[in-house]
């Protein structure tokens, strides 16, 4: 009796049956993968607003803002005089920025800041610089007739947006005369500072107050980022680097201070800050090579360092523009 040979377990499956499996696998695992990246897109969407971000300016259990919006413009609460300048028209929305004291002056600092700040907190800093005898340019993020323009509203550009805009208050203060610039910036106004002069920009000195050192870090330490999957978390975080414009692990203020070419950097933390711990702080002034300064200041939230001891801010902050922005005019001469 004759036995018919069996196939080999081993032959290749004809191109209908793969086609159709694929098919199949196709239908099953397409809509997981779109539910996949359409949840990360949604986390990281929401993390480029300030609700995501759960601490405050003042303290780690205070809310993230002032429960009663103040509208009335910055310039209404700012004492010394004050001239209103147009850093950008070319976009929707025009960046205008506050010169206080408005009168000519050689030097300039530059105040950048979050957006999660309210105008009354930026007339400390500019109590500060004017204290030191310098002129402020102060970019109004804060103050708009428009409310879509409100705080809550708008996005997060965690510092890589927002060097553009120290580009544009230069050339206007250079329009005015002013020939030296120095950048005090809070937050992600810190980070915008260190990649402005790592990008080149004419900043003789930088103070920054409570930046991050690594974006993919520090979204890392906030909700919702703290408690998902890893490998759902680096699909959001490298979704927020296309949102900003940036690969995630590039938006590094700690790299842009290895860029300074031996410019001057003040670093300013807050001991307590729930946000950006001291070792951010710390990171940032370890990578800086030129003259620099660290002050932890004890007891301080995040960007609360001037709020809990306004003296000794005032000190430092004023000697540091000294050493290295020379003494201002308004010092030297009359006042």
């Amino acid at each position: 009796m004759t036995s018919t040979p069996s196939a080999p377990v081993d032959a290749p499956l004809p191109d209908s049956i793969r086609r159709r499996l694929f098919a199949i696998a196709l239908g099953l695992f397409a809509p997981i993968v779109l539910i996949w990246f359409l949840a990360a897109t949604v986390v990281a969407r929401g993390l480029q607003f300030p609700p995501a971000l759960a601490f405050s300016t003042s303290g780690s259990a205070a809310p993230a803002r002032p429960q009663v919006f103040d509208a009335r413009p910055l310039r209404e609460l700012v004492e010394a005089s004050s001239d209103e300048i147009t850093l950008r028209q070319d976009d929707a929305q025009p960046l205008r920025a506050l010169l206080t004291p408005a009168v000519p002056a050689k030097s300039a600092v530059i105040v950048v800041y979050p957006n999660c700040i309210d105008a009354e907190a930026l007339v400390g800093y500019s109590r500060v610089l004017r204290s030191a005898g310098y002129a402020a340019l102060i970019i109004d993020y804060a103050s708009s007739p428009d409310q879509k323009n409100r705080p809550e509203s708008r996005g997060y550009g965690f510092g890589w947006r927002q060097r553009r805009d120290l580009l544009d208050a230069i050339a206007a203060l250079r329009s005015r005369g002013v020939q030296t610039f120095a950048a005090l910036g809070v937050s992600e106004g810190g980070a915008a500072a260190l990649f402005a002069s790592a990008d080149g920009a004419p900043i003789a000195a930088i103070i920054s107050d409570s930046s991050y050192a690594e974006l993919s870090t520090v979204l890392r330490r906030i909700p919702p980022l703290d408690s998902l999957n890893p490998i759902f978390d680096r699909t959001v975080l490298w979704e927020v680097g296309l949102m900003t414009g940036r690969a995630i692990d590039e938006v590094a203020p700690a790299k842009a201070a290895a860029k300074l070419d031996g410019r001057p950097l003040m670093v300013i933390n807050g001991a307590d800050d729930p946000l950006v711990p001291p070792a951010d702080a710390r990171k940032i002034f370890a990578a800086a090579r030129g003259p620099k300064a660290l002050w932890v200041a004890p007891h301080a939230g995040h960007a609360a360092a001037l709020a809990t001891d306004p003296d000794q801010y005032e000190r430092r902050v004023g000697a540091f523009l000294t050493r290295y922005l020379g003494v201002p005019a308004q010092s030297a001469g009359t006042n």
